[in-house]
């Protein structure tokens, strides 16, 4: 069996057909390298009430990974524990782990080294932000702080690629991909002079090195997408202009079947990586790393997903949805977002939404999505948005932009749906969301709701539903078949542990009509009981 679905992913990459949603969730993109697959997944539950939840398996420390999944095996990586709040600015090693995708039991797990510290649960990364990949026959666990290793399905060593990573700013944004035998992964090009530069050297002091060390050309120390031979862990091709981390590349093909990966440069802060644009690169055997097009966007802040298909490149620039010509690159259409727009609004005092059309909203300043927070399903770009607590969409062919808001946060009851409390505008005050010890880590989870100034976990969508998680264990599920994007679209609003206490950056995944997840203290898996009125 597990032969077969190595087969069948090996099939995929090279005729571009989707795998079986039932098989696996083999990488953080899915089977389908999108976030997007057909299945029949459970609808509503509750990790407080134990609602339609198949097992739950507590972790010994923080992480943020998604939750990988390969018949019945599913992969995951935490932090080492940490003893004292001082410990969590200066993580370095993470664990990787399978379980049985049946009962949630720990099989195995390794210990990846990193080289280089940063935050334990932060609001932007942490070493344990990549998801793993599975491709039957091994897996790969990734260490954002300077590691990649990979396992047979036993858990014993293949190789071991160990660098100092460049940090000069901590974001999630690049997963990695497996396409054919190649692992993609951004990094930094020359990596002795890349580790030099870090955005801080230490707790409490100043960092070292911000800038390119004098003598050297600048884009030695740019970050790029690399492609790394997946037996090996060697570099076998690195790509010509640049890759930003603020930006999440997607893989997909062109219209005439050839693999290709875009890809963006820009954002805050500076980065390195210029002119700020997007690409689109070529990963077809013997033209892989070859630059198909690139076209400069002045102010262009790409800290979303790069989502394309055989026609459209789409992104956001500015205040603007734009559609770039998958071919050649030029600018198709650019629709302002916060204006002209149909919105449903929650009106409190009547308790319920009402329907304004031809409306201003404040979406946002550079850019109007919250960070790595979009998906493209058909013709609408959905994504949430980046100032208020509005999902968005906007056709991509006619521009329309509609808006809904939602509730900023769930208050799950431990007795009944019925009882649930929905808080609108802002999340709840006091969230304190803690890890096995009883530490208070979880950066934007204490502050914030989950929207806005955050690297978001990707949306997930299973058949006609869209999975939407935020930060403090809210899932938000949508249809996505809705004529308009009105109340009627809010299939539910689910909890992924008690209010307040409950942290997680982790995209939702699927398998064999079961949802994983992953919070700062457990995983999840989310099955229908068939006894339940619950789907």
């Amino acid at each position: 069996m597990q032969r077969l679905l190595y087969m069948l992913s090996a099939l995929l990459m090279l005729t571009g057909q989707p795998l079986l949603a039932e098989d696996n969730w083999p990488q953080p993109a899915g089977p389908n390298g999108n976030w997007q697959v057909e299945g029949e997944p459970p609808l509503k539950w509750s990790v407080t009430r134990n609602e339609n939840i198949r097992w739950k398996t507590p972790l010994p420390e923080a992480g943020m990974s998604g939750v990988t999944i390969w018949g019945d095996r599913v992969f995951v990586t935490t932090h080492q524990p940490i003893k004292t709040l001082e410990e969590q600015n200066t993580v370095k090693d993470i664990i990787g782990f399978c379980l049985n995708a049946d009962t949630g039991e720990i099989l195995w797990q390794v210990d990846l080294p990193g080289t280089t510290p940063l935050d334990l649960a932060g609001g932007f990364t942490d070493g344990t932000v990549f998801a793993p990949i599975c491709d039957g026959e091994y897996v790969w666990f990734f260490n954002r702080s300077g590691s990649i290793g990979c396992y047979d399905m036993a858990g014993n060593e293949v190789w071991l690629r160990e660098w100092s990573p460049r940090f000069r700013h901590h974001n999630r944004q690049a997963e990695p991909y497996l396409v054919g035998d190649t692992l993609l992964y951004v990094e930094v090009a020359n990596k002795e002079y890349g580790s030099a530069i870090q955005k801080t050297k230490s707790p409490g002091q100043k960092p070292e090195l911000t800038e390119p060390p004098a003598g050297i050309d600048e884009k030695e120390v740019w970050t790029y997408l690399h492609g790394l031979d997946k037996r090996t862990g060697q570099v076998l091709w690195r790509e010509n202009v640049g890759t930003v981390i603020h930006n999440t590349p997607v893989v997909g093909q062109t219209a005439d079947g050839k693999w290709a990966v875009a890809h963006a440069r820009g954002g805050p802060h500076a980065p390195l990586e210029k002119p700020a644009g997007q690409s689109l690169t070529s990963l077809e055997p013997g033209k892989a790393g070859q630059t198909l097009w690139s076209i400069d966007l002045p102010g262009y802040d790409p800290s979303f997903a790069s989502h394309w298909n055989e026609q459209y490149v789409f992104g956001f620039h500015r205040l603007n949805h734009i559609v770039l010509d998958a071919e050649t690159g030029s600018l198709l259409r650019e629709q302002p977002v916060d204006r002209n727009a149909t919105v449903w609004k929650y009106q409190p005092a009547q308790e319920n939404w009402s329907k304004q059309t031809g409306q201003s909203v404040n979406v946002g300043r550079r850019h109007p999505n919250t960070n790595q927070a979009n998906l493209v399903v058909g013709d609408w770009h959905w994504f949430l948005s980046h100032n208020v607590p509005y999902l968005g969409r906007v056709n991509v062919e006619t521009g329309a932009v509609e808006y809904l808001e939602l509730p900023a946060q769930l208050l799950p009851s431990p007795h009944s749906r019925e009882q649930d409390t929905w808080l609108w505008g802002k999340g709840h005050p006091s969230n304190r969301p803690v890890n096995a010890a009883g530490l208070a880590v979880g950066n934007k989870g204490h502050n914030g709701s989950g929207w806005g100034h955050i690297s978001a976990a990707s949306p997930t969508r299973v058949g006609s539903y869209l999975f939407l998680p935020v930060v403090t264990g809210t899932v938000y599920v949508i249809d996505t078949q809705v004529d308009s994007l009105s109340p009627a679209a809010l299939v539910s609003i689910n909890d992924l542990g008690p209010g307040g206490e409950t942290w997680t950056l982790a995209t939702i995944t699927y398998a064999n009509k079961r949802l994983y997840a992953h919070t700062m203290r457990e995983i999840v898996c989310i099955e229908a009981d068939p006894k339940s009125n619950n789907e």
